[in-house]
């Protein structure tokens, strides 16, 4: 893993989940799937950078 993509994975997750945005929402008193959508959509985000990375034979 390259450190620029770490770096980017890292500030994705801290915006995702500790950006008052999320705790306005979490006040709202959303449905009870929102923190697993919340995960799954981290999750698929890391995979898609992931995908297109160099492959060693």
């Amino acid at each position: 893993m390259g450190a620029s993509r770490a770096i980017l994975v890292t500030l994705l997750g801290a915006l995702l989940f500790l950006s008052p945005l999320v705790i306005w929402v979490a006040h709202l008193t959303p449905a009870w799937w929102w923190p697993f959508a919340g995960w799954a959509a981290f999750i698929l985000v890391v995979a898609l950078a992931f995908v297109g990375g160099r492959r060693d034979p």
